[in-house]
């Protein structure tokens, strides 16, 4: 008898699972990372004592991917988790996507900056952020640089689940573009404890504009995925390079600006519209099918 009531508490959630993979995967990605995110916040108002160790902390990263796989493997067991991890394993998609991925969003940035200087009511911004360390030299600055991509590259699991697990099961239901601007809505939320952490780039900004720049940026990722046979790996490139840039360059570093952060959003609204227009919204790729799953 308890074999049996095991047996179908089992069945039932698998299927509750395979019914709402999406859904689950999201709940699970809020349970395990806004513990963490949480813990920033109250540390960053001086309401704990004490701060989580930095492996800790690094383990929140891993956490989105981890729930991806989680939810993978109650569908589709070791077959299926395989499948999903070797997405990271498309690397041959051609020359041209790596140097978008790499230096689309610090094109994107620069822009921003230049126009904020340009026609901005604040003072006009450096380049570089003032928290950049000193440089003895232009390789020295590079080399820094290259090491804070590989970083993010290694502790970033995000695009494991979004990208990975998320989107082609979206759109295996609907356009391209449906299902971007579907996914950017958990993407959105999924920050959304570091609007109130003290120090943030996201409590520094707007959050209707933040909201837009995230539909904008899931379109770029969307279109790069579909045009790299699904890359994981290069989708999370594209990724660890927004996180990259955003420290090198003044974007975070000068405080509150609205008008930046409007601009930033502005320009990356713009290459999404352009991507759009060009590649088209049901596939967003005009050589490609969607990827679907």
């Amino acid at each position: 008898m308890t074999t049996s009531v095991l047996t179908t508490n089992k069945t039932t959630s698998n299927s509750l699972v395979s019914k709402y993979p999406i859904l689950i995967f999201v709940l699970f990605v809020y349970a395990l990372t806004w513990p963490f995110f949480i813990f920033e916040v109250l540390a960053s108002y001086d309401m704990l004592s004490f701060e989580l160790p930095m492996p800790i902390m690094i383990l929140q990263a891993f956490m989105p991917g981890l729930a991806a796989v989680i939810v993978t493997g109650m569908i589709s067991g070791k077959a299926g988790i395989r499948a999903l991890l070797g997405k990271l394993l498309i690397a041959r998609v051609g020359f041209r996507w790596y140097i978008f991925a790499v230096f689309a969003l610090a094109g994107i940035i620069i822009t921003a900056i230049l126009i904020n200087n340009l026609f901005g009511p604040s003072p006009a911004l450096p380049f570089l952020s003032t928290r950049m360390p000193p440089f003895s030299g232009t390789v020295e600055m590079l080399l820094f640089i290259l090491s804070q991509l590989i970083f993010s590259v290694i502790f970033n699991s995000e695009e494991i689940g979004w990208r990975g697990f998320a989107l082609p099961r979206l759109q295996a239901k609907y356009s391209a573009l449906i299902s971007s601007l579907i996914l950017s809505i958990p993407w959105l939320l999924f920050h959304l404890p570091l609007f109130f952490k003290q120090g943030s780039s996201q409590a520094d900004s707007s959050f209707i504009s933040y909201g837009i720049g995230m539909v904008a940026t899931t379109i770029i990722f969307t279109w790069l995925y579909n045009n790299t046979r699904g890359s994981v790996l290069l989708a999370t490139l594209l990724h660890a390079s927004s996180n990259t840039w955003t420290q090198v360059f003044s974007i975070n570093s000068a405080g509150p600006n609205q008008f930046l952060g409007w601009t930033m959003t502005g320009v990356s609204v713009l290459v999404a519209v352009v991507i759009l227009a060009f590649s088209g919204a049901e596939n967003l790729s005009r050589t490609n099918t969607r990827i679907q799953e």
